[in-house]
């Protein structure tokens, strides 16, 4: 690997996101416009002042980055976002991940410390940058840094409905922001918290809460918002509607697939795995088999009610 040329510090432009109250860091060489290229990071920025220490660094720079050496290990080339463009690979010291542009000739690269606390973005000479790509780079930064920091980010569509949320899982296409829309239409009270990665946050004093992220799928829903999260159910596609509440390895199963961790980060992984452990002991934990009709909205939202 060789970068042509060093970006120069002093012409580097900072913004902080607080995300879960975790603050991300994005730097980007002075040509990027970050307020234009984030939109949807609007509500979580915050001022210098306020922070204090944050869990990851990212620069975004226009710096040249050469092709992992041969000496890289393939850790990936499956991803449900990217498809056949994606790779993510091992080096001695850290993760390099890749994604081809689809508007010019080239490829993003990110390169990571093992345990993402600084990230590196290089932006594709002569592209006009996709914000996917860099929200979604930002995004897996994010996931894995803020795992050693007592909050993961999770696969699910939330509602919020007082004080309280309640996160709907399962896998892409069973139906969660229907599930949601459900509860929308026909729950009094509810409001979307966010509809694909919203932030769980184990708390100082050991409770468990559910944070908007700038991340939510096709629904433009970035609240900067938290909310008690008081249940969390696993949606299965059935010709009826039918809850049971799930204890002990059932529970740590239903959620630990919704989960985002690098199997292949061993620190990682236990510290996620710690994560669920306690969300599971603390959260109850429900698997809906539904229709998607109003019948499933009002069933859900009595079970969980006398849950």
């Amino acid at each position: 690997m060789k970068n042509e040329t060093n970006p120069n510090p002093s012409v580097l432009q900072s913004f902080y996101y607080s995300i879960a109250n975790c603050t991300l860091e994005v730097q980007s060489d002075t040509e990027i416009d970050l307020d234009s290229l984030l939109p949807s990071f609007r509500d979580f920025r915050t001022d210098a002042s306020q922070v204090q220490s944050s869990i990851s660094n990212v620069l975004i720079t226009k710096e040249r980055f050469d092709k992992p050496s041969t000496g890289a290990k393939l850790l990936s080339d499956i991803s449900i976002v990217w498809g056949n463009r994606f790779k993510f690979f091992e080096m001695s010291d850290e993760y390099v991940t890749t994604i081809m542009s689809a508007h010019s000739p080239g490829t993003w690269f990110m390169t990571s410390k093992k345990d993402f606390s600084q990230s590196t973005i290089h932006w594709v000479y002569d592209s006009v940058a996709p914000k996917e790509i860099v929200s979604w780079l930002l995004m897996v930064t994010f996931a894995q840094s803020a795992l050693l920091h007592k909050t993961i980010l999770i696969h699910a569509s939330v509602i919020e409905r007082g004080t309280e949320g309640y996160a709907f899982l399962g896998k892409s296409g069973t139906g969660k922001s229907t599930h949601s829309n459900l509860w929308l239409e026909h729950i009094p009270g509810s409001k979307l918290l966010n509809d694909d990665n919203p932030a769980v946050k184990i708390e100082e004093d050991g409770t468990v809460r559910i944070y908007g992220t700038p991340w939510s799928g096709k629904t433009p829903c970035y609240r900067n918002v938290s909310a008690d999260l008081r249940a969390i159910v696993r949606l299965k596609q059935a010709p009826h509607n039918k809850m049971s509440w799930q204890s002990g390895q059932f529970a740590f199963i239903a959620l630990l697939p919704s989960c985002s961790a690098l199997r292949w980060n061993q620190d990682l992984f236990a510290s996620m795995a710690d994560l669920v452990e306690h969300i599971v002991s603390n959260v109850p934990i429900g698997e809906l088999e539904c229709l998607p009709n109003a019948d499933a909205a009002y069933l859900s939202a009595s079970e969980i009610k006398n849950a």
